[in-house]
């Protein structure tokens, strides 16, 4: 599918230069000739990026910018007679992604938008891959046995098990470090972040956790004078 570029522009002499050169690039062109019809336009076609020219007829491009920021961040090149430092910034403080100054040449401009396309792909890739890890990272299985982090919930065999809040962090813990021995320390620093609590209340839970996990393959072993350790059964 080819992008969608929103060109806002009154001169109509730069509009369709712009809208035949972006055509030869193969880009689905959408024109707009002052800054309310822009604003209009850009609701309706939800373009991939938006040239966008500061003197416009109607409303500023400065607020056409305003204006999409509030509900988007589609990115927006900003075109303009104006070059004075101030104009380019009070642009770049509306979250513009780029700015050229007229006159330009259009296959710089071109270029830009190449560029300022191929970077949101690149980020929105990265962010996607992001989400995918945390996801993965989300899930723990073993022998039967998965705990999901993001809700707390323990399924053992395909089915659910109710879990208080603090029977989850430790299955959890001790999951996180399956095969390896797992200190009282540790889990108490882990679980009670050191409150002052009966330290015969880890064995307790230890006991409820077993019932628990028995329908699994897995097991809590006591590892005396250290800990607990959870394991597959062998």
């Amino acid at each position: 599918m080819n992008k969608k570029i929103l060109v806002i522009e009154d001169e109509a002499k730069y509009a369709y230069i712009l809208e035949k050169f972006f055509k030869n690039e193969g880009f689905d062109v959408i024109l707009a000739f002052d800054g309310l019809i822009g604003v209009d336009k850009f609701n309706k076609e939800k373009p991939d990026i938006i040239i966008l020219d500061i003197m416009l007829p109607k409303m500023s491009g400065y607020e056409v910018a305003e204006r999409i920021r509030k509900i988007s961040d589609v990115p927006i090149i900003m075109m303009s007679a104006l070059s004075e430092e101030s104009d380019i910034l009070k642009g770049y403080e509306l979250h513009i992604d780029d700015y050229v100054t007229k006159p330009f040449r259009t296959p710089i401009l071109i270029a830009k938008v190449k560029n300022t396309l191929e970077r949101r792909e690149k980020l929105k890739e990265s962010v996607k891959k992001d989400n995918d890890i945390d996801e993965l990272n989300d899930e723990i299985n073993i022998g039967g046995i998965k705990l999901i982090k993001s809700n707390m919930q323990c399924i053992i065999n395909n089915n659910p098990v109710k879990m208080t809040k603090t029977e989850f962090k430790l299955l959890l813990c001790l999951a996180e470090n399956v095969g390896k021995n797992c200190t009282r320390e540790q889990l108490f620093n882990e679980i009670w972040d050191n409150k002052n609590v009966d330290g015969r209340i880890i064995d307790a839970y230890i006991k409820k956790l077993r019932k628990i996990v028995n329908d699994g393959e897995c097991e809590i072993v006591t590892a005396f004078g250290i800990g607990y350790r959870f394991e597959e059964r062998k």
